[in-house]
């Protein structure tokens, strides 16, 4: 496991970075994908970049960024020393900013939908998608995981997870009071009702941001509408993407803000005490 100059282990789900900001500049990447052509879907995200004149914190991706949402690993996952991670991490030193995104992983002959951190230095931690999506035969073919993430970034604390893990309240439950919720997705049109409230409902239950990035497009697997977005502790959304559109879309977050409200309404001190058998 590789992390931050800035950062330091606190046990192996926790790192913290000792640099500190107020306002956090998410980009959230809301892009189409090439089923199983990483080279493709490399140079398209990268013109997307391209494209942007402002400068982010952290830039947010999808799940499986680089191939698609496939079952196929076998053909389309790559070691961490493949192509897509490399291209993070050196995206992250040429622009200066952290990146959020998932990747197909092979390790040691098992398949991860692996989420990856990656610091503006090229460092990086993840963690694995806990709920594995059943419904598409993903419990068949990958491993899930077993340890949620937080990382801590300007002095943010950040939970990261993955499409499915949104349907699951207990497992974003914010016993590690973290700030940010991140999750990367490929979540299919037939069910954008649910995508289009869960994000509100895990921001409000936790008291924190929400940022959620969905591809668009279609492929074998499925057809995908986006509507990517940030909301804010009221459940209330602070930046959109366009429907059915690539685009970039960029938010503000405060933390100030939201501690002060944490501090004025701390029902989270309230929250019922359990333990979860993983």
């Amino acid at each position: 496991m590789e992390f931050c100059n800035f950062c330091h282990v606190v046990n192996k789900n926790y790192y913290i970075c000792k640099m500190k900001n107020d306002i956090l500049k998410i980009l959230l990447v809301q892009h189409d994908v090439v089923l199983g052509d990483i080279d493709a879907n490399l140079n398209k995200i990268g013109n997307l970049l391209s494209t942007n004149t402002q400068k982010a914190d952290l830039i947010i991706l999808t799940e499986m960024f680089s191939t698609g949402f496939s079952m196929k690993p076998e053909r389309f996952a790559e070691s961490t020393s493949g192509k897509a991670l490399t291209w993070l991490c050196e995206k992250a030193k040429t622009i200066g900013s952290a990146f959020a995104a998932s990747v197909m992983i092979e390790e040691n002959g098992k398949y991860y939908n692996r989420a990856f951190f990656v610091y503006p230095d090229g460092k990086y931690v993840w963690y694995d998608k806990r709920h594995l999506f059943s419904y598409g035969g993903e419990d068949k073919k990958f491993t899930a995981g077993k340890s949620p993430l937080i990382v801590e970034y300007l002095g943010w604390k950040i939970c990261m997870q993955v499409c499915y893990d949104l349907r699951f309240p207990v497992w974003s439950r914010n016993v590690y009071n973290y700030d940010l919720l991140v999750y990367v997705a490929s979540w299919t049109r037939a069910r954008q009702s649910v995508w289009s409230v869960l994000p509100l409902a895990r921001a409000m239950e936790n008291q924190c941001y929400v940022a959620a990035v969905n591809r668009v497009g279609s492929d074998k697997t499925g057809d995908y509408s986006g509507e990517s977005k940030v909301v804010n502790q009221f459940g209330e959304t602070l930046a959109q993407s366009i429907h059915d559109k690539e685009c970039l879309t960029y938010c503000e977050i405060s933390l100030s803000k939201l501690h002060a409200e944490r501090q004025k309404f701390p029902f989270l001190n309230d929250a019922d005490e359990f333990y979860l058998k993983i």
